[in-house]
């Protein structure tokens, strides 16, 4: 068996794992690390390679063997260091690159951007995978993935339907969904299905819908049937992840409590949510959390920055009648054993992006949900050129086949999904999803540069 080259650039936890997992798989694997108790640690416990020094260096890139390496990890600490790294690490021949960044807003906004500068592959934050999981948690949905498109403001998600969806029972024209929302594919099995108005799904079949973000949960719930009732939602921690959470809640208008210990950050909260009760205390304080009746909560969720103080508080909500805990840990290695012990949910980051690494690499270096079949369709990014055949004309007077969808139009801030009477301009950026047979179509009506 040939054996591939995989390097890896940080050994903290998810690098760790990332390089545990591949050379237990029988893979030749480098470790670049800066600290030298972690080289001790790797080079002790795994049968990889070590490769002391800063990762964003050409030289420690070289002495790795990076040239023609499968996969370039990097998944340090530093936001900085990694995407310097990978761009170093393409230029000096990698295959393929993965970034992990912190903040979600990166991913969100300026994924493709970032991508396209560096050579990213994969870029994933960690923080907009936890988000995504706590909401996934609170609302009890079938979502699989999801994807940002449009700097954020359109979304791909990708459910899993049961024999209660709408979509399952009748066909897709009979289906009311939210304006500015379509129904872009069906998978079954190995096969991806473009829809017209007369297909219906099947029980077990996954739908990819496109939305956006004013309008995703409805045209989410539209599609899964699921009612489920979210309730009263109590935050422990209002740092960068326990806002995001409370941003994506707001459009809900349910009751939502933040329990935040550090006074100015509380203000902060209040100034930026005053539909919310923000609670300047510490969520470990019993006496608090029934003071504030925390026990009528629906779901509780730790997001403070201290493992500890999240398990206590959520241990604390779980006694006081609390359905639903959620509890974010930076060191997984305890999960199973808080599980153990009576908590509910318990999670890390860390993990989560290694999974999603783990994910990438099983699927054939798929980067978004739609080619994770195998490339029968893309999602491409155009800007119309007046040159376009496509500028100036309706959807109906172009046509487009069947395999062609045209999701979205970003037309300055405006956002929308159009339909058959909508014209599409020169210098509207279009989001095109398209069948493989259909490429050479899409090209030929958006032609410019690809951006997949």
């Amino acid at each position: 068996m040939n054996r591939k080259h995989y390097v890896v650039m940080g050994a903290g936890e998810v690098g760790y794992h990332l390089a545990q997992t591949l050379s237990q798989l029988g893979e030749d694997v480098t470790v670049i690390e800066l600290d030298p108790a972690r080289q001790e640690r790797i080079d002790e416990e795994l049968d990889v390679r070590v490769v002391g020094g800063n990762g964003a260096h050409p030289p420690v890139l070289a002495a790795a063997g990076v040239e023609g390496c499968e996969l370039f990890m990097a998944v340090s600490s530093s936001d900085e260091a990694n995407l310097a790294a990978a761009n170093l690490a393409k230029d000096l021949g990698a295959k393929r690159t993965v970034v992990r960044v912190a903040v979600a807003e990166e991913v969100i906004t300026y994924r493709r951007l970032l991508e396209q500068a560096f050579g990213v592959d994969l870029l994933l934050s960690t923080q907009l995978l936890t988000t995504t999981r706590v909401l996934n948690e609170i609302h009890g949905h079938s979502t699989m993935a999801v994807e940002y498109l449009a700097a954020g403001k359109v979304q791909l998600r990708k459910i899993h339907l049961d024999a209660e969806s709408p979509l399952v029972k009748q066909p897709l024209r009979d289906v009311s969904l939210p304006r500015n929302s379509l129904v872009a594919a069906f998978y079954r099995g190995d096969e991806l299905i473009i829809p017209g108005g007369d297909d219906q799904a099947r029980e077990g079949d996954d739908a990819l819908i496109l939305g956006t973000t004013d309008v995703i949960e409805q045209a989410e719930l539209t599609v899964s049937n699921h009612r489920k009732v979210i309730g009263k939602v109590v935050i422990a921690g209002g740092g960068e992840t326990g806002s995001a959470i409370a941003r994506a809640l707001a459009p809900l208008k349910i009751q939502v409590k933040i329990i935040e210990i550090d006074k100015e950050v509380a203000q902060r909260l209040a100034a930026e949510f005053p539909e919310f009760e923000i609670i300047h205390g510490d969520a470990t304080d019993l006496a608090l959390l029934k003071a504030e009746r925390i026990g009528q909560a629906k779901t509780f969720v730790g997001l403070t920055a201290n493992d500890e103080s999240n398990l206590m508080a959520c241990l604390l909500a779980q006694e006081l009648g609390v359905d639903q805990v959620l509890a974010m840990v930076h060191r997984s290695e305890t999960t199973q054993l808080w599980k153990r012990l009576g908590m509910q949910e318990v999670f890390s980051p860390r993990t989560l992006a290694r999974e999603r690494i783990e994910e990438y690499i099983d699927s054939g270096y798929s980067s978004n949900i739609v080619s994770l079949h195998k490339g029968a369709a893309q999602v491409l990014e155009r800007t119309l050129a007046a040159a376009s055949p496509a500028s100036g004309v309706t959807l109906a007077e172009m046509s487009p086949p069947r395999g062609l969808i045209v999701g979205a139009v970003m037309r300055g801030e405006e956002v929308f999904v159009p339909h058959g009477n909508d014209r599409l301009e020169t210098g509207d950026l279009v989001i095109l999803f398209v069948h493989e047979s259909e490429l050479d179509t899409a090209r030929l009506l958006f032609p410019g540069r690809e951006r997949s």
